[in-house]
């Protein structure tokens, strides 16, 4: 099952790893959101899997603290 975060989240963990006001538009713009009660979210392995290829992170420093199912 997807986890979503919304845009405060999903900026704020953007924000953390290094990524400009611009970056994390990119980012949103390019992951695409959903529409859950009126509120856009967006998936958060797809956010992890686009800023993974930032060129100054390591693949595991985008990675949020929610657990993985099994």
């Amino acid at each position: 099952m997807d986890r979503y975060l919304d845009r405060e989240a999903a900026t704020a963990l953007l924000a953390s790893r290094g990524f400009n006001r611009l970056d994390i538009e990119c980012v949103l713009d390019l992951t695409g959101s959903v529409s859950q009660r009126g509120m856009p979210l967006w998936p958060t392995h797809a956010i992890e899997r686009l800023a993974a290829r930032a060129w100054w992170l390591d693949r595991t420093d985008i990675e949020t603290a929610i657990p993985r199912a099994a």
